[in-house]
């Protein structure tokens, strides 16, 4: 009987070894091969005419903030550069809601726990008018894709 589930235990053992190295590996893969992480690393976000003036625009299902002002639009990620949490829009630049970190309307770190500033996303136009964004291409602060 001792033997029985010793042997049962081992195979469970590999077994469980087995599906956290498969899991790790993929987990390996996604950081080794940049893209792996995104599902589209390119996104069609509209025109730039339907986003408001000198304001910033929150668009949740790709976690960023658009600007535009009369010169163009410009896209900065929405992600707190510290753990990850979403960034809130404040007065003046953005706020971590978890943690406490901020960030000025440059993305420049201001105080907090985040040490790392946010980053800004190349933008394209495509042929219908829609501004792209590169979600694996950062960019200044200042860069900003020409809508005139």
């Amino acid at each position: 009987m001792n033997n029985a589930r010793r042997n049962f235990l081992r195979q469970l053992s590999l077994i469980l070894a087995s599906i956290a190295g498969f899991f790790g590996f993929i987990s390996f893969l996604r950081f080794a091969i940049p893209g792996l992480s995104r599902a589209n690393n390119r996104v069609k976000i509209g025109k730039p005419s339907s986003f408001p003036l000198n304001d910033y625009t929150y668009i949740p299902e790709h976690k960023i903030y658009i600007y535009r002002d009369n010169t163009g639009v410009k896209v900065v990620s929405a992600i707190c550069t510290h753990l990850g949490c979403v960034l809130e829009k404040a007065e003046e630049g953005f706020q971590c809601p978890c943690h406490g970190s901020f960030f000025d309307e440059e993305g420049k770190v201001l105080y907090g726990p985040a040490a790392k500033d946010l980053p800004w996303y190349q933008l394209y136009k495509a042929p219908d008018g829609q501004v792209v964004v590169d979600l694996t291409k950062i960019v200044d602060s200042d860069y900003k894709l020409a809508t005139n």
